[in-house]
């Protein structure tokens, strides 16, 4: 069934629902901020602000590898700075060794032997000094190593002690007097004990262990100074994209760093002699200046890195920041435009009540 509307009433219900559609157009744009919502809203305006957000998102993809680059080459100069503050420490060592004076004398056995390695019956060991002389014979069928130690120990005449190091059999003098060894049978020969004994700087021998653990600890250093398996002091590199299509990068080359690579070896001669200090300083000196160069280098890519993250933060504030011009709504108009809708709807619904309520008198009258 058809209804009959007047002219009057169709225009008031036209004017309502324009009104309507226009109150829920203002609506959206106050909710989301923004005037283009759509290419409907604006074609030119939709498409140039989604691709200055595109840009924007891949740029900001971009941040995750260079601080991902940034911790590594942070991880990188800390363990340099760590190396070199072992160096420095070494370097202490090999001037403490330099001006020590205080030495010991030593007679150390070639052969490796235990407490238990015999002595022929009546086979003897004569320890000797300036101060006195201990002979030791062995006894049918208990001759040993540990029983001649045992028994040196014991003697206060010539103040020599015994020991087993590292499997040899070592004599020290307590007075540093210098100690002459004569024997027959395997006294001399099962133990490998010289005819006298060296001068040992034993203050220098500490001296030279202590510079082999800090030797060590170069290497540990530099071990653990990665990030997720990345590690440029092994000899990593990084590839890093500096743009959104690739067309700029930058390589991070790592370098290897151990104490073999850097050329500090081992205290050589324990550092019985002023050569074998000297040479662990030069090779220390040569070290420092090695990490320089490569802090040195590590740093130059630090400020590419962190010049080219600025710039890429800033041009993604600004593509972001242009793309919400082009289609942001001017809020205030916005409202101001929601208030008069909302004024002219109840001025329409007013309107067609009043032209209803005519009809109506006008029908009543013709009845």
């Amino acid at each position: 069934m058809s209804i009959n509307l007047s002219a009057n009433a169709r225009t008031g219900l036209t004017v309502l629902r324009n009104v309507a559609e226009q109150m829920a157009t203002t609506q959206n744009r106050l909710v989301t901020g923004k005037a283009v919502n759509s290419p409907l809203d604006n074609v030119s305006k939709f498409f140039t602000a989604s691709s200055m957000d595109t840009r924007a998102a891949s740029i900001d993809a971009l941040m995750d590898n260079i601080n991902a680059a940034q911790s590594s080459m942070k991880a990188a100069s800390e363990g340099i700075k760590g190396i070199q503050g072992l160096i420095k420490e070494a370097r202490a060592l090999t001037s403490q060794a330099l001006t020590s004076t205080k030495t010991s004398e030593v007679a150390t056995g070639s052969a490796t032997v235990t407490n238990a390695t015999a002595i022929t019956d009546a086979d003897t060991i004569v320890v000797t000094t300036a101060s006195g002389a201990y002979t030791y014979t062995a006894a049918g069928g208990t001759g040993s190593v540990g029983d001649f130690i045992n028994k040196l120990n014991a003697d206060t005449t010539s103040g020599v002690k015994g020991s087993l190091v590292d499997g040899k059999l070592t004599l020290t003098s307590s007075k540093n007097e210098a100690i002459t060894i004569t024997g027959t049978g395997t006294g001399t020969s099962a133990t490998g004990l010289p005819a006298s004994s060296t001068a040992v700087n034993s203050a220098r021998e500490s001296l030279a262990k202590q510079f082999d653990v800090l030797r060590g600890e170069i290497d540990r250093i530099a071990k653990d100074a990665g990030i997720n398996g990345l590690n440029l002091l092994a000899g990593d590199k990084i590839q890093l994209p500096l743009n959104e299509n690739g067309t700029s990068n930058t390589e991070i080359k790592g370098t290897t760093v151990s104490a073999a690579s850097l050329g500090v070896t081992t205290a050589s001669g324990s550092w019985q002699s002023d050569a074998n200090i000297n040479a662990s300083l030069d090779a220390l000196i040569a070290a420092g200046d090695s990490l320089q160069a490569t802090s040195a280098s590590f740093s130059s890519n630090q400020s590419i890195i962190n010049a080219r993250k600025d710039f890429n933060s800033s041009l993604s504030d600004i593509l972001k920041s242009s793309a919400s011009q082009l289609t942001a709504a001017d809020m205030d108009q916005e409202a101001a435009n929601l208030v008069a809708l909302q004024t002219r709807q109840q001025m329409a619904t007013t309107a067609l009540s009043i032209m209803q309520s005519s009809e109506t008198t006008a029908l009543r009258l013709l009845s």
